[in-house]
Formats: structure tokens, C-alpha cells, sequence
């Protein structure tokens, strides 16, 4: 996986271009490192389009970690699919909004022991009403999994069950190694590594300390990173021409060419930890 951050100096504003989402373009955003937050706008931009997902997409997502509220979005906005002759429509309409969740990751094909684990995990916000309970048999949802949406532990509106009593601590000090500095065209890329503190940003050259240097948060407009997804899911560096209205910091991970990302996720956690006012562009492309 091969990606890129820039450090922007002059954040200019690009037009964004409709596009369709599809479950490889959310792997690999996922696995990019990607805030679930970045995620759903753009899964819920309404220019942008959700690609027909098959029954094993939902579980497939699941799997590989994707957070529910993500799945649940794709679900709501990915075109139905090819209802089989068997399937029989519902009449009743449920009084919880969880209920018609539940039908939908059943009709995805997502396996009842899948659902009755998320279920337990993230709990319920209210127990199912008798509207609710026949709503899910006339969609042949399993009994074990109305059975868990009895017995899942009742949380607040917006909570999830084990939720994090509270932020964790900032640290003082950042020191991401492993990076490549991208110098231009017609200059050698530096490796090295960024010490990232409360005042400062320091790049530290892994060649030549005449090369080290300091740049300074405060005269930072904003911080972009980059991804290509691709449709086996793996996530390719894309170009940029130089811009001289504006002076940019590029870096890939060391490990770009054999599809590391590590040291590049950690400087994005780093950042995000210590400038918590500092824009962030998270763009997959």
C-alpha cells in the first residue's frame, strides 16, 4: 500500500467530482487509516453514488473491521438488490429504526451468529416493541437474533456498549521514523524522521544533518493525505504537479514500494493528536 502526506503551507480549493463508492474504496480507506467520520461524508454526500453490494459485501466489511455505522450507511444508500422469488415484502412497519438494521444485514446474507455478536457488543437502545417483533418475522429474521435483540444490554442514545469513559492522554512528543521525504524532480527524496512536539515539527535526515530542518505549526494551513484505491483493494500513490502559490512538505512511508503504510498512519495519529485544530484532508481518489 503506497500513500503520501503533504504538509500545506496554502490550502487551495479543489472542485470534488461525483463519484461511486464501492466496498474495495472503502477497504482501502479503512486499512489506510481513513476516520470513520471521513468515511461517511463521503459515503452520504448526496453527489456521490453507492455501488450494488452483493450478500457477502456487509459481512466482508464486518470482517475486516469496518466500523457498523459505516456498513449500516452503505446499506441504506446501495441500490436494492434483485429481490429473489422467495423474498416476501413486509407490510408492518417496525416503531425501531434498529429493526429495519436487522432485516437489512439478514438480507445481505450477513450470518446470524455475525449479527448476534454486534448486537451484544454495541447493545440496543430500546428493547423491541410487539410492531417490531412482526415486522422481523414477516422478514424471516432468525430467532436467535430477535432473541439477542431481547437480551443485548440496553445503552444510551449514541453510546455503545464499553464506550471510552474519556479522551486519551496528549502526548508531548511524537517521533514517527521511516518516512521519505519527496524532494522534486530533479532532487534526490531524503529519508529520515519527523519529531513532532507541542511548538515545533522537526525533520530529522536519515543522510546529511545539514539537510535537517524545523517548520512550526502555527504557519501551517493545513494537512493532506493522499490514496489511490484500486479494485483489488491495494492503494497506490497519486501525482501532483508543483504549485508555486504554495511551499509543501511531501512524505511517503520507506515501505511504500512493498505495500507499507505503517509510518505513515502513525504520523497521521500523531498529528491529529497534537494540532487538533490543524485541517485535515483525507482524500481517496
Amino acid at each position: 500500500m503506497r500513500t503520501t502526506i503533504t504538509l500545506l503551507a496554502l490550502l487551495l480549493a479543489l472542485p470534488t467530482a461525483a463519484e461511486e463508492i464501492t466496498v474495495d474504496k472503502i477497504l482501502a480507506a479503512h486499512g489506510f487509516g481513513a476516520s470513520t467520520e471521513s468515511i461517511l461524508a463521503k459515503v452520504n454526500d448526496p453527489g456521490n453514488t453507492v455501488s450494488v453490494m452483493a450478500a457477502s459485501d456487509a459481512e466482508k466489511l464486518r470482517t475486516a473491521g469496518v466500523p457498523e455505522s459505516v456498513v449500516s450507511a452503505l446499506l441504506a444508500k446501495a441500490p436494492p438488490a434483485m429481490a429473489s422469488p422467495a423474498t416476501v415484502a413486509s407490510g408492518t412497519q417496525p416503531d425501531n429504526p434498529r429493526a429495519v438494521d436487522v432485516v437489512k444485514a439478514v438480507q445481505a446474507g450477513t450470518s446470524e451468529k455475525l449479527i448476534v455478536d454486534q448486537l451484544m457488543q454495541k447493545g440496543v437502545e430500546q428493547r423491541p416493541s410487539l410492531n417490531d417483533l412482526i415486522y422481523l418475522k414477516e422478514n424471516k429474521v432468525p430467532e436467535g437474533v430477535i432473541r439477542a435483540l431481547m437480551d443485548a444490554p440496553l445503552v444510551a442514545a449514541g453510546m455503545g456498549a464499553g464506550r471510552s469513559a474519556g479522551p486519551a492522554p496528549v502526548p508531548s512528543q511524537v517521533e514517527v521514523d521511516g518516512l521519505v521525504r519527496k524532494t522534486g524532480l530533479w532532487s534526490k527524496n531524503r529519508t529520515g524522521k519527523l519529531v513532532l512536539k507541542a511548538d515545533k515539527i522537526e525533520w530529522l535526515d536519515g543522510t546529511n544533518q545539514a539537510d535537517s530542518f524545523e517548520m512550526f505549526p502555527a504557519g501551517l494551513k493545513a494537512v493532506r493525505t493522499e490514496c489511490l484505491a484500486k479494485p483489488e483493494g491495494k492503494v497506490l500513490p497519486r501525482g501532483r504537479a508543483p504549485d508555486v502559490e504554495r511551499f509543501d512538505f511531501t512524505f511517503t512511508d520507506a515501505k511504500a514500494e512493498v505495500g507499507g503504510n505503517e509510518s505513515i498512519k502513525a504520523l497521521l495519529t500523531g498529528l491529529k493528536a497534537l494540532y487538533p485544530k490543524l485541517p485535515i484532508v483525507e482524500k481517496l481518489k
